[in-house]
Order: structure tokens, then sequence, then C-alpha cells
């Protein structure tokens, strides 16, 4: 996972992808990965994040060296929300997750005010995140805007159209 922040007509983005989370500190907490994410992040704002991605109390408090892969995502998704971005780019978020750290995930995007650009081949996930769907297949794009069910009736009627 790389998280990044990179200012550029005011687009603040947002990187999240599935495989590299040894950008951890294994020596460090949840919470101070959580510090170190952003200068301004204070002590209060960090726990709150940590309580928003199930690290309550003492929990927080636990070394990233303990951690299991998923928990280490929830650390690396809890460092975006540190970042005042406008732009998430998630490659497949739900990896490693847990069912309450999905639904976790996926209220914390429905509530996120800027774009979202997501990879993932978790049909529930996207069904419950997306709100516009881009599909790219044999070099066509096609765009439709609504959720993933309304986007599969949608191509099942074009396909049956074609034939």
């Amino acid at each position: 996972m790389v998280i990044f922040s990179a200012t550029r007509h005011g687009i603040e983005f947002g990187l999240f992808e599935q495989t590299n989370i040894q950008r951890l500190v294994d020596d460090r907490t949840v919470e101070e990965e959580i510090l170190y994410a952003q200068p301004d992040v204070d002590r209060q704002k960090a726990r709150n994040i940590c309580g928003a991605m199930m690290f309550e109390g003492d929990n927080a408090l636990k070394k990233v060296s303990v951690l299991s892969g998923g928990e280490k995502s929830r650390v690396m998704l809890g460092k975006l929300l540190a970042e005042p971005v406008n732009i998430l780019l998630l490659d497949e978020p739900t990896n490693h997750l847990d069912l309450p750290a999905i639904t976790w995930l996926e209220e914390q995007l429905c509530d996120f005010r800027g774009s979202l650009v997501l990879i993932t081949h978790d049909r529930r996930f996207l069904q419950n995140v997306a709100n516009s769907i881009a599909e790219l297949d044999r070099g066509h794009l096609t765009l439709w805007r609504g959720d993933y069910q309304g986007f599969l009736r949608h191509r099942e009627q074009a396909l049956q159209a074609e034939h």
C-alpha cells in the first residue's frame, strides 16, 4: 500500500495499493502511524481515527509488528483518513479485510466528500459504495450513472439487443 498526497491545481490525491503494507514501521503503534501521517494530526484526531478503524482504547497502542494483514490494511486506510484528500484511488481495498472492517470502510467511503476511483472484484462492496461505474472491456469504455446492479441490468439488456 502506498499513500501519497500530491497537490496540483487544488487536487489532493490519496492512493491505496493492495500489496505494500511494508511501508508501515513495525516499531510504531497504530496511533503513532496515524500521528505521523500528517503534521497537523493531533493525538485526539489520531485516536478518533484509530477508533473508527476498530482500534479502540488500548488497541490503538498495539505495535504494527503484531498486527495481522487485515489490521495493517486498516491502519493504511486510516492514514488516508488523516490526509486532507479530495480524490481517493483505491486498488482492491477489501483484500485481507474481515466483514466488520469492510462494513467500516463502506461507511467511511459513503461519507467521503471527494471523488473515488475504485478497483475491486468485491461485487457486494461495489454495490454498496459506487454510484457510477466505468467498465473497460476490449478497449471500449462504458460509463453508467447508478449502482452496480443497475449497471448489470443495463449491460444485460444491451447484450440482448445486440442478439
